[in-house]
């Protein structure tokens, strides 16, 4: 059967699909492009963009340049699909990243890693779609009451990440050893109580293992009305990360997963690298901390600072890198077009899209 298409508002795609935006710099204006441009929605991961000499002495701007830099090459590449941006929470220019983006024209802004419950603040009246990203009917509760009641303003959809995604985990590490209490199902129960309650007639979105047209209609089954993908894309030819790093995870299966507490304060679920042994044997990094990019971080306390450690990801320092991944990482198994991924949906149906 042939997948439909995904509409959030005003803005529609081919295939059901948001692309994560991963940081850093995994998620940059090439693979946004190209997700667009094949029937996607594309995003690009704001964090970690500018400078590191520049940043030290004006993170704040040097973040908004490059990051404005990162969204007009990705419309020069795709001008005719939807381009956002994710915005963590945590972030420390959380709000001069939304309102750069929104003047920049973005369609839409994506944000978790903690509840944007300020998020319409920073928008105002543009015609923004806000995505925000939870993992409870709790955490949903939260946001769109406090949007309906300080901004009269709903969501334009709703990411529900499942306990099985990469990178930041919004699950306490009990609920992490109970995951199937925290299934899809159940969470997709949970949000749309809180969406009916509020008269919120607005997608959701699955996030969490999801890395073939297989696990997009069980999905689709479910009652979701799209999904985001993020492992699945790391080593996509676009995606921008060093080869080197590109094949670590190629290289790596189930058995090279856990989950360490990041510095952003949340458990993150990564590989298990140099870096992140030397995390679990209590070692701590060696680092200085000039712009302090996260809120939550107490560079006095942390043992290592995951800005500098996913920079030495892009870089392809493999030692020092810090491998944010989902469960799904045996669907990782080669560099290729993004295109090859997006041909695979269409094949039941002779690649007719």
């Amino acid at each position: 059967m042939a997948l439909p298409g995904l509409k959030i508002g005003r803005l529609e795609s081919r295939f059901p699909v948001i692309q994560a935006g991963m940081g850093v710099r995994v998620g940059n204006f090439s693979l946004a492009a190209a997700s667009i441009n094949c029937g996607a929605f594309g995003t690009i991961a704001s964090v970690g963009l500018g400078d590191i000499e520049k940043s030290k002495t004006d993170f704040v701007a040097e973040s908004n340049r490059v990051l404005i830099k990162e969204i007009r090459k990705a419309r020069e590449m795709a001008p005719n699909g939807p381009l956002g941006v994710n915005i963590m929470v945590a972030l420390s220019n959380y709000a001069e990243t939304a309102r750069a983006s929104v003047e920049e024209g973005v369609d839409f802004i994506i944000s978790g890693a903690g509840l944007p419950t300020r998020l319409p603040e920073y928008v105002g009246d543009a015609d923004v779609e806000l995505i925000p990203v939870i993992s409870s009917g709790r955490a949903l509760e939260v946001v769109v009451k406090n949007w309906i009641r300080k901004y009269d303003r709903l969501p334009g959809a709703v990411i529900v990440e499942n306990p099985w995604c990469g990178g930041h985990l919004g699950f306490s590490l009990e609920e992490l050893e109970r995951s199937e209490t925290r299934s899809s199902e159940i969470l997709f129960n949970e949000a749309s109580e809180v969406l009916e309650k509020y008269d919120c007639d607005v997608p959701i979105i699955a996030a969490g293992e999801i890395s073939d047209k297989e696990d997009i209609d069980a999905a689709l089954a479910i009652g979701y009305a799209g999904v985001q993908i993020g492992t699945r894309f790391i080593v996509a030819e676009e995606a921008g990360i060093d080869e080197i790093s590109k094949q670590v995870f190629i290289d790596a299966d189930a058995s090279d997963i856990v989950v360490i507490k990041s510095p952003v304060g949340l458990p993150v679920r990564v590989l298990n690298t140099p870096l992140v042994r030397r995390v679990l044997e209590g070692r701590r990094e060696k680092f200085s901390c000039p712009y302090r990019c996260l809120r939550s971080c107490n560079p006095a306390k942390v043992p290592f600072c995951i800005a500098k450690a996913l920079l030495a990801t892009w870089r392809g320092d493999v030692d020092n890198g810090l491998y944010m991944t989902g469960c799904d990482i045996d669907s990782v198994m080669s560099v290729a077009p993004l295109r090859e991924f997006f041909d695979s949906l269409d094949d039941s149906e002779g690649r007719a899209g």
